[in-house]
């Protein structure tokens, strides 16, 4: 080992400690959606998961390179995680979404520009006229402004959830279909949320959650800023509310006797311990079904983040997946999934 370690050049030294404490943490970082936050505070770690993925990829290339047989060391990293690689990427062509299936769209509408994030003062019209131009089946949206509750004419049914009457955020789900039955998950001591409505449609009748489940409260300044350590504590806890918000969900989903479509923002990555739980109960993921690239829902500049799903359970056959990347009216992209049902 020593003679090894000695005929290295000073460069392959270092290449070779870096490689080894990313590997190190990434192989720890595979276990972490298994690991229950509420009693593992560096659960959160899995936040950066695509990162060590992509650095590890990296390592293989530059061993390939130099001609050195080390990069051995990364590919069976590689290999381990595999059965994660699908979460983060999709190789399989985009196919367009059928016309004759139930399409389900997903949302956070950021109160329709209320409190000016952005300068454009069309951008609530914008999002209004974006959605009726889509116009999917049903639509649920995260982050929605009291106020607008008048903005879609051209949905027949409509709900709208607060938590408690002074609310002026909450949630809403509209739908072509008749809603014969809605209600809120109301998860503790928090302004997020889930909700749900029962839906007719056809002959099936069908439940669409939507969740919006605790935030970060991360700003892209506080990051431009280097508040690298600040932020990091601030997250084991947001991890923590999100695996009781998740247990709620789980209990109330347990008492459906309906199929279930499931929508929302999950202010987590595909490699979290709050993903996982959906993961362990079945639901297919359009993304990992349907989907193609990365995926990435979040307008973030440094890294692509996926952390709004559609998911259903496997009555239905999921048929097309979409991120409308292209739609800059939020700090959330739109994802849409077509779905029929499985003969």
């Amino acid at each position: 080992m020593k003679n090894f370690w000695r005929a290295l050049s000073l460069i392959n030294k270092i290449i070779l400690l870096t490689n080894g404490v990313v590997g190190v943490i990434l192989l720890f970082a595979y276990l972490l959606p298994f690991i229950p936050p509420r009693y593992f505070e560096y659960a959160s770690l899995s936040v950066f998961t695509p990162i060590l993925m992509l650095l590890n990829m990296a390592f293989i290339g530059i061993w390939i390179i130099r001609r050195q047989w080390l990069f051995l060391f990364s590919a069976v990293l590689f290999l381990i995680g595999l059965p994660f690689m699908h979460r983060f990427v999709q190789f399989s062509k985009s196919k367009p979404a059928p016309k004759d299936h139930l399409s389900v769209m997903s949302f956070n509408v950021r109160l329709f520009n209320h409190y000016k994030w952005s300068e454009d003062s069309e951008l609530r019209n914008k999002i209004i006229d974006f959605i009726a131009q889509e116009h999917p089946n049903i639509i649920a949206l995260q982050e929605f402004y009291t106020k607008e509750s008048g903005s879609f004419p051209f949905y027949k049914y409509k709900k709208f959830i607060y938590k408690n009457s002074k609310d002026k955020i909450g949630q809403a789900i509209l739908s072509d279909f008749p809603i014969i039955h809605s209600g809120s998950l109301d998860f503790p001591h928090t302004g997020n949320n889930g909700i749900f409505a029962d839906i007719v449609a056809g002959r099936d009748t069908l439940r669409v959650y939507s969740l919006h489940f605790e935030s970060f409260h991360i700003e892209d300044t506080e990051i431009s800023k280097e508040n690298s350590k600040r932020i990091f504590l601030k997250l084991p806890r947001r991890f923590a509310i999100q695996q009781a918000q998740v247990e709620l969900f789980n209990k109330h989903a347990d008492s459906c006797p309906y199929p279930i479509i499931i929508c929302g923002d999950f202010n987590n990555t595909a490699f979290s311990y709050l993903y996982q739980k959906f993961q362990d109960r079945g639901w297919i993921d359009s993304f990992e079904e349907c989907g193609t690239g990365f995926g990435s829902t979040y307008d973030f500049p440094y890294f692509p983040f996926r952390i709004d799903y559609i998911l259903a359970d496997p009555y239905f056959k999921i048929t097309s997946h979409k991120v409308y990347n292209d739609t800059p009216y939020s700090d959330h992209y739109p994802i849409k999934a077509t779905f029929i049902k499985r003969k």
